[in-house]
């Protein structure tokens, strides 16, 4: 809003540019929590599919009506991996043993994603950073885990209710939740006492994936679904058992921005009374002075954005360089629609300000 070239305003809410930056940065900090939220979520759901994503497959193959690693349990006849191989389109078809637990060592407990797989086969480690592929009574695990354990190659952990020599170790396989870790197939399979059964089979092809989904789903009565739609479920159903706590914490996040916010425009309302009277007795009408209010809820809750978008940068960047287990990633599109969420908190938090700019009487405001 501005009158005769100046911009009212901008000018009421700096004219105490100490009130106005607290209040700007009280705000942004608590849109930065909810960006972080955001930030930490996304960055949570893009390495929670590592392994599907790292895996080489171009196809996942899954007990019927099975579309997720996570909370799930599929199992699948052996012989179905030589009957997939066989098929027109596909290039190499391997087994995989699959289960969620922990390795222990001492007092010490991660929880884990146990994979069991063939050496030689696909499945497997994508690289080892240290040692080499499990023998038998062996076990790969992530730098991260062993870290957090107290171990390195040659140390000893507990899982499946048993020891395991620790082999190698492998990078980029453990998340805010969980790690991933690799055991030999027949040693997986001798531990739960399975036999002749897969959980899932990896599939790699040569004619375009879409062609082949259907051959083997025709072929061998089981579900089969692209990596790329395999991971997309697997992180739905992760986001949808933690959507309502996240909510939560985003609600309460923006209900604290509304608060600054409405308390730094009713102060910077209050402190130009004088001169909303004066507008007000040379004729200002309800209209401009209401866009007087509005564009210090617009200033406010720009300068707020803006600074919490650069704040949560920073902050992915330090999270980044301190812990790869704990990324925050900035997406625009939350930064989107937490720009729509903030000028609804602007909105609202100018409401008592209006009211009373609406209400002001000229002649007792010359009074004070």
């Amino acid at each position: 809003m501005e009158m005769g070239g100046v911009p009212v305003g901008r000018r009421n809410l700096f004219s105490e540019r100490r009130r106005a930056f607290l209040g700007i940065a009280g705000a942004g900090v608590a849109l930065l929590m909810a960006l972080a939220l955001d930030g930490v979520f996304a960055g949570a759901m893009g390495q929670v599919t590592v392994y599907i994503d790292r895996s080489g497959a171009d196809a996942f193959v899954s007990q019927r009506g099975v579309r997720t690693m996570h909370m799930s349990s599929s199992a699948v006849p052996i012989a179905t991996v030589d009957r997939v191989r066989a098929l027109p389109g596909v290039r190499w078809a391997d087994p995989i043993l699959y289960d969620a637990g922990a390795l222990m060592a001492g007092d010490k407990r991660e929880l884990t994603y146990l994979i069991g797989y063939v050496p030689g086969h696909r499945g497997g480690p994508a690289a080892l950073v240290a040692g080499r592929q499990p023998g038998p009574g062996e076990i790969v695990i992530d730098k991260e885990a062993a870290a957090t354990l107290g171990v390195g190659v040659g140390g000893r952990v507990t899982t499946l209710d048993r020891g395991w020599r620790v082999s190698g170790l492998t990078t980029g396989m453990t998340n805010i939740v969980n790690s991933v870790s690799y055991l030999r197939f027949a040693d997986f399979a001798a531990a739960r006492a399975l036999t002749g059964i897969a959980s899932y089979v990896l599939v790699g092809v040569r004619a375009p994936v879409d062609t082949v989904i259907p051959r083997i789903e025709g072929s061998t009565g089981l579900t089969a679904e692209t990596r790329q739609a395999f991971a997309a479920q697997e992180r739905r159903a992760i986001k949808d058992m933690s959507a309502d706590l996240l909510k939560i914490m985003t609600l309460a996040a923006l209900i604290m921005g509304l608060a600054v916010i409405g308390l730094t425009l009713y102060a910077a309302t209050l402190s130009r009374l004088r001169e909303i009277g004066v507008m007000k007795a040379l004729g200002a009408s309800k209209a401009r002075l209401s866009g007087i209010v509005l564009a210090q809820a617009a200033w406010t809750v720009g300068a707020a954005l803006l600074l919490a978008v650069v704040l949560a940068e920073g902050l992915g960047w330090i999270l980044g360089r301190a812990s790869a287990t704990l990324p925050l990633v900035v997406e625009w599109p939350s930064v989107f629609r937490l720009g729509i969420g903030a000028a609804v908190l602007g909105a609202f938090g100018a409401l008592t300000p209006l009211i009373k700019v609406w209400r002001v009487d000229p002649v007792t405001v010359f009074r004070r």
